[in-house]
């Protein structure tokens, strides 16, 4: 026998059976039993719902009746009248049944649905109603809580998705907003570098040629003035090169003259190049050259480009008695061409930038080393068009680089060699000269001319002295410092690209010295920087004027004549 017909034997009042229904587990059967106990066929408990205020089915009954309208309403008149005797849909539309209904006292309903109930058998059921009540309504507010912290988790979880996905589609934004706005200042560094690298070496040719046209010079000014002429030339012939031809690999239309290609041959013609700057520098080249190591399919003068322009960078970037080694060797299939040097090395966080366009390890206006940074870019671009690779390893500053080009070696050999690669002609156009006359304010006036470039700094000083002008350079601030302090300038001009103290940094020291020093000594900005901020940059920190390079002797001595005129008018 089960504990409920135990339970239901020895009780002669149906308590039991109603206090049993409070246990969820078992109710349905529990509640048909207590019916038959009560003479009817089923029973179903209702209480009122806070929220909408009807009266619902308890937990664990019956939650879908037929005919809504018409239990509605035996409801609602049972509650108002505490007893009511009906007939209503049940379990179907279609089949009725009797329904006795009693109200307790907190306004829950008890329906005995079927048979005959006895009246003295429901009053205890009526008496505990409240208790029942009491208890389904604690039971449905525990499940509704359950089922809101199921709920409010599971939105949680979506509201915890919802925002990794949002961080991280935030992260990926502002990685390409960095990414576009790095790039956005590399094209404008890269541009600003250009427009300096190209109009420097046209000072020194523009004032020389200008000088040499009017016979200004004497037989070893003409000859230091060709010589700087040739010189400013050949380096713009280079930088103009660089720039063309980056330019027909970004557009496609760069074309190779592929044939066998002796790769020894090719490292000994770039070698030859090179040389004669390495030993004015004071840098030693090594080569180890295995004759054997070819042929290699390609475009000999563009493979002595690539090699041209790692040894160019090498011989740059190490100091003098330093070392540069180029190596050529076979390894496996390919031919290895490594060139290393003892030199400045390059940054650890530099490294994965080497090759990019536009990209410097230093492009601040003070960097020690002039050019585009186009070089590397280039290497990288002809060695990925001959089907190899080039690779650079550092130890970091001061360790030297290592950059090796691999190419595929050929495996049919032939006997055509290295091919000399004509030179290239660039249009030039004639400009006509600019009348050049001395302005009588020149003459005896002392001027200070500060420029690392040794160049520009003698075009300036033999334009001046021409005029009658005393003239004392320097190649950088700490130098025109010294000098401002002991010679007394009436006047200085001064370049803004310098390495080590920039010209901004120059003149901020020098309006910083008391006027006796030479504090308030007028200045003209004379650079290769020539944007509208540049020229704001510079009035800003403390020159009177900007002349953008390449400037006319002319326009030059005029503009420091009327500098020198404003400055006599003006108490210093």
């Amino acid at each position: 026998m089960s504990s409920f017909d135990a339970a239901m034997a020895r009780a002669s009042r149906p308590t039991s059976l109603i206090s049993a229904l409070i246990s969820p587990e078992g109710r349905r059967d529990n509640a048909r039993r207590l019916a038959e106990r009560l003479g009817a066929e089923d029973l179903i408990v209702f209480i009122r719902d806070p929220e909408i205020g009807l009266l619902l089915p308890a937990p664990g009954f019956i939650q879908t009746l037929p005919s809504g309208r018409a239990w509605r309403a035996l409801l609602e008149e049972c509650a108002a009248r505490g007893q009511v005797e009906t007939s209503v849909p049940f379990p179907t539309a279609d089949a009725h049944k009797t329904v006795t209904a009693f109200a307790g006292h907190d306004g829950s309903v008890v329906a005995l649905v079927g048979g005959s109930p006895a009246p003295e058998e429901t009053s205890d059921v009526v008496e505990l109603l409240p208790l029942l009540g009491a208890a389904f309504r604690g039971e449905r507010a525990l499940l509704i809580a359950e089922a809101q912290t199921r709920v409010a988790r599971q939105a949680e979880a979506q509201s915890k998705s919802l925002a990794e996905k949002l961080d991280a589609t935030r992260s990926d934004l502002e990685r390409a907003l960095r990414a576009a706005e790095a790039a956005s200042n590399a094209k404008d560094d890269f541009l600003a570098t250009v427009s300096h690298e190209l109009r420097t070496p046209l000072t020194p040719i523009l004032g020389f040629a200008r000088m040499l046209r009017t016979g200004q010079l004497d037989a070893d000014g003409s000859e230091r003035a060709l010589a700087s002429i040739e010189r400013n030339a050949e380096l713009q012939s280079h930088l103009i090169e660089d720039i063309l031809d980056f330019a027909r690999i970004i557009a496609g239309k760069l074309r190779l003259d592929v044939q066998p290609v002796d790769p020894a041959a090719v490292i000994e013609a770039a070698l030859d190049v090179v040389r004669p700057a390495a030993d004015a520098k004071g840098v030693r080249l090594q080569a180890m050259l295995d004759p054997g190591a070819g042929p290699v399919a390609g475009d000999a003068g563009r493979l002595q480009q690539v090699v041209w322009n790692l040894l160019t960078n090498a011989v740059k970037f190490t100091q003098k008695s330093g070392r540069v080694q180029v190596r050529l060797e076979r390894v496996n299939s390919h031919v290895e061409v490594t060139v290393s040097d003892t030199g400045e090395g390059i940054p650890e966080a530099f490294l994965p930038f080497v090759f990019d366009r536009f990209r410097q390890a230093d492009n601040t206006i003070s960097r020690r080393h002039g050019g585009l940074g186009l070089g590397l870019a280039i290497v990288r671009q002809l060695t990925e068009m001959h089907g190899g690779t080039v690779t650079v390893h550092s130890g970091g500053a001061d360790e030297g680089s290592t950059f090796t080009v691999r190419l595929p070696r050929m495996i049919i050999h032939d006997t055509k060699l290295l091919k000399d690669d004509p030179k290239r002609q660039h249009p030039t156009s004639e400009r006509q000269a600019v009348p050049f006359n001395c302005p009588p304010e020149l003459k005896g006036l002392r001027v200070l001319v500060v420029d690392d470039e040794a160049d520009a700094r003698d075009m300036l000083a033999l334009v001046l002295r021409s005029c009658g002008s005393e003239v004392t350079t320097a190649a950088g601030a700490t130098e025109a410092l010294a000098a401002l302090k002991s010679w007394k300038p009436d006047l200085l001009v001064s370049d803004i690209g310098m390495p080590g103290a920039d010209g901004y940094a120059f003149i901020t020291q020098v309006r910083a010295l008391r006027p006796e020093d030479g504090g308030r000594t007028p200045a003209i900005a004379l650079t290769a920087h020539a944007r509208v901020e540049d020229r704001m940059s510079a009035l800003s920190a403390g020159y009177q004027m900007h002349v953008a390079k390449p400037v006319e002797p002319a326009e030059l001595v005029v503009v420091i004549a009327s500098l020198a005129t404003r400055n006599t008018k003006e108490p210093r």
